[in-house]
């Protein structure tokens, strides 16, 4: 495609990100920095080609998880501080967060680590000396991350976290600073806590998106996410996270939680997607989940608008096959197997 295809093509689907309310994030992006670029780039952050902010003014957040599995975390890591940095000069944001993989490698947990990345590194000790939060110099950058934030105007007004806040933790703190600070702490002192527990932790949890593990009816999920964005943040109008892989980015609890990892890595064989929101004539969310066509990663954009319902999609899926492509055939596998991970054939009592 020509330079700048995916711009000219997002401009003509969408409203130009000239409101500040506006806001567009992208999920788990897991060491493919192709696939990042391209995912930012359906933001309309990042020219495709050069690799270069050109959102201006706008917002944009990352959810966590930018290491582990694929091939380039680090190049992924540096291109994304670098875009920061641009956004900044711009008058705009990107915001990263920290995920549970970020996490894990400054715990020095690096298991998850793409073996050639980590020989080319040096090997695990080398690796676990950069990721030590407090004097590894990759550690203390990534411990600048956030846990949370808030972004997004009026309607569109978002708490955005990798995995989930339960409700006990936005209580507790009251707010997304001191929750922040609090996740650093523990991060910082000895890389535990119960902020940073692997079941409850809001970098863990997967209770909201999966709620039949930890609720007996969906309802009591959706209830304590509406509960959790009142005692941490009462503007925000829902919670967005990645986490936990889905077929599309999709919601639950009628919009209330935002699903917005989809494997996009080439780990996972998966395709670049983002999430955006912006406020319409009347004061209401527009939000659209974006997509390329196809398996291409630039070019024409595909909007989704609004991102259904991840067990109603689901309900509907049949997989149809790849037409010979075998890629796609474990796409459409994939998507099966996690339909019925979320919502099993029997479906939770409602």
């Amino acid at each position: 495609p020509e330079p700048c295809a995916v711009m000219l093509a997002l401009s003509a689907l969408l409203p130009a990100y000239s409101h500040p309310s506006s806001v567009c994030a992208v999920g788990d992006l897991h060491g493919d920095l192709q696939h990042a670029l391209a995912a930012l780039a359906l933001c309309g952050a990042v020219d495709p080609e050069t690799g270069s902010w050109v959102g201006g003014a706008m917002t944009v957040v990352q959810t966590g998880d930018v290491l582990d599995r694929g091939n380039n975390s680090l190049g992924v890591l540096r291109a994304l501080w670098r875009l920061q940095a641009e956004a900044e000069a711009a008058g705009g944001e990107l915001v990263l967060l920290l995920g549970n993989h970020e996490l894990m490698n400054m715990q020095g947990k690096v298991h998850y680590v793409h073996k050639a990345e980590l020989a080319a590194e040096g090997g695990a000790g080398a690796w676990k000396r950069r990721m030590q939060p407090t004097v590894g110099d990759l550690g203390a950058l990534l411990l600048r991350h956030d846990a949370a934030a808030v972004r997004g105007g009026g309607a569109c007004r978002t708490l955005f976290v990798h995995a989930g806040v339960r409700l006990s933790v936005a209580e507790r703190f009251g707010s997304v600073e001191r929750l922040n600070e609090a996740v650093r702490a523990q991060i910082a002192a000895r890389g535990d806590g119960d902020l940073l527990d692997p079941r409850e932790g809001p970098l863990w949890w997967r209770g909201y998106a999966r709620p039949r593990q930890a609720f007996r009816r969906e309802e009591h999920a959706c209830a304590e996410v509406q509960a959790a964005l009142g005692a941490l943040d009462p503007s925000a109008r829902r919670m967005a996270v990645g986490h936990n892989i889905v077929p599309w980015v999709s919601s639950r609890c009628g919009g209330t939680l935002a699903l917005l990892d989809v494997g996009m890595s080439s780990a996972y064989g998966g395709l670049p997607a983002a999430w955006r929101c912006d406020v319409g004539e009347e004061g209401e969310a527009r939000i659209a989940a974006l997509y390329y066509h196809g398996a291409a990663t630039r070019g024409p954009v595909r909007s989704v608008s609004p991102p259904p319902e991840l067990c109603d999609a689901c309900s509907r899926f049949t997989p149809a096959g790849g037409g010979g492509d075998r890629a796609e055939a474990a796409r459409q596998e994939n998507a099966a197997h996690d339909c019925h991970e979320y919502c099993p054939p029997e479906r939770m009592e409602l």
